[in-house]
């Protein structure tokens, strides 16, 4: 069984002042096996950051099934949501003021949600230190933030994420400001932490290359899956060719490959063996075959 399953999720944000409904998710499905480690990547507004909100219990769904573990998001109140949030999901976001208190040193960030849960000081202690070491900080564990590199301000932020042991890590562009060698060194610390901890983890982002750091690469675009694959398959997103079928029979194609055809238009589907193929004809081509054709003349 998957450790997150997801079937028809819709999010639609509504402005109550100008009564204006915009969907964000039109029909999510999406399955991530526990100890997974895998990217969504699609443009800005495609609804990647939406989709990690929900799953992190931050924004309510608007219809559809959601679980994690044996958690159904869909039918979580608030308070349960709240309680789901503390408890098994760690968070990582682009801007590091979202991860760390600015006014307290490193190891004193990593401590604070454990001290929220109650856990006993020696264990917190121990626990802040394994962390720190593991993400190459244990020299500067005394250091506030401001006395840290970028790239060692987000390593500080993914020991915070993983203090108090979640069952899932999201990313939200963690990489978004560092530069490419920095960006590099924070995904392996990732990688490393999401083995050693058995954790899964889902990453948001728009770079392919971070995408490739992770087990499996899955494209949104406009509020739905268009495609997915093993980032081992891929040199390029357009190598991507596997799609999910849903329940209603829908497809969403990859972008690469919508942007061949000819849309609203049909699409012909052929039977062969176990194979099934969706193919169009060119306008070109089409045009042509409706041309009356042109009688010889006989000579005389």
């Amino acid at each position: 069984m998957s450790f997150i399953e997801i079937r028809d999720l819709i999010k639609i944000y509504k402005s109550h002042e100008y009564s204006i409904r915009v969907p964000a998710l039109r029909g999510i499905e999406l399955d991530v096996k526990e100890g997974e480690f895998i990217s969504i990547i699609g443009p800005s507004g495609s609804g990647k950051t939406t989709l990690l909100l929900v799953l992190a219990g931050m924004a309510e769904p608007s219809a559809g099934y959601i679980r994690v573990g044996d958690i159904r998001l869909d039918q979580l109140s608030e308070d349960d949501r709240s309680s789901y949030r503390r408890h098994k999901v760690g968070t990582l976001w682009q801007i590091p003021n979202r991860n760390l208190i600015w006014e307290i040193n490193i190891f004193e960030n990593v401590e604070i949600p454990m001290r929220l849960l109650g856990i006993p000081r020696e264990e917190r202690i121990k626990r802040a230190k394994e962390l720190l070491s593991e993400v190459g900080l244990s020299k500067r564990m005394n250091h506030k933030p401001q006395q840290l590199s970028g790239g060692e301000v987000q390593r500080a932020g993914l020991a915070c994420a993983l203090a108090h042991q979640p069952s899932l890590l999201l990313a939200d562009e963690p990489t978004g400001e560092l530069d490419s060698k920095t960006a590099g060194d924070l995904l392996k610390y990732f990688k490393h932490l999401n083995d050693a901890h058995g954790i899964t983890a889902i990453m948001v982002t728009h770079d392919f290359d971070v995408a490739k750091a992770t087990d499996r690469l899955i494209q949104i675009v406009d509020g739905r899956i268009s495609g997915y694959s093993p980032t081992a398959d891929l040199k390029t997103i357009r190598d991507m060719h596997q799609v999910y079928l849903d329940t209603y029979g829908t497809i969403q194609l990859p972008r690469h490959i919508v942007e061949k055809m000819q849309t609203h238009r049909e699409v012909t589907i052929e039977e062969e063996d176990d194979k099934i193929y969706l193919s169009q004809e060119s306008l070109t081509k089409e045009a042509s075959s409706r041309e009356p054709k042109k009688k010889k003349s006989k000579k005389k």
